[in-house]
């Protein structure tokens, strides 16, 4: 594949005589090997898993499936949620779902340790079900607020279409993700206020010349 992209570039040539040639490399090739015009474009897509594996194995929390979709819509890539394994896989063009896989696991260890340190603030009184609850609620919270500083990347229609027929052919037909809703109870609401205040602290680091990573970290924690 990547003999032949170079190939293609060729193809472009202004030279006629070096352009006709690369052509006629990247042809023979093709057929040498059984690719097709559509190959050679859908091996543009990368896929990444995030290495982070929430506790959810089938039914992954409403505040689970919001991150990976904040995380979509900034990097202008795709997720599947793996039942049974509870892994979540990233997949889009150039470097866009390696960045968005990383960018997943570190803002889901940030997340559940925000998640560990709220529920060691609540009431040990309080019924397990209520802390849940107002964890659940905390974590949505969270990551509202830290959607809000993430700038979503515009994906045009050609690139849409090519990510549907990556999927169907990789994936085959995808379901809707089951998850499971923020159970409501005494003080959730105020929990989700706290959460969305903690989520403020997370700041988005760009990076910088030569890094292949996008840092997104807290104010006061490095990666």
């Amino acid at each position: 594949m990547a003999r032949l992209k170079k190939l293609m570039a060729l193809a472009q040539s202004g030279n006629v005589h070096e352009a006709a040639i690369a052509l006629e490399r990247a042809q023979q090739l093709m057929q040498e090997h059984e690719i097709t015009e559509d190959d050679l474009v859908l091996s543009n897509v990368g896929e990444f898993g995030c290495r982070f594996t929430w506790g959810a194995k089938t039914r992954p929390a409403k505040y689970q499936t919001r991150l990976w979709a904040m995380i979509n819509g900034t990097f202008g890539v795709r997720s599947v949620f793996e039942e049974g394994t509870g892994r979540i896989t990233f997949y889009g063009l150039s470097e866009r779902a390696e960045l968005a896989a990383y960018t997943c696991d570190v803002l889901s260890r940030q997340l559940r340790q925000a998640r560990l340190d709220f529920l060691r603030s609540q009431n040990k009184r309080l019924k397990r079900t209520t802390k849940i609850s107002r964890a659940d609620n905390f974590s949505e919270g969270w990551i509202l607020a830290v959607r809000r500083k993430a700038q979503r990347l515009v994906v045009s229609s050609e690139e849409e279409q090519l990510l549907l027929s990556y999927a169907g052919r990789s994936f085959g037909e995808l379901g809707k993700v089951n998850e499971r809703a923020a159970a409501p109870s005494r003080g959730s609401d105020q929990s989700f206020c706290a959460g969305h205040r903690e989520g403020r602290n997370a700041q988005l680091h760009t990076p910088m010349a030569g890094e292949q990573r996008l840092a997104i970290a807290q104010a006061e924690v490095s990666e």
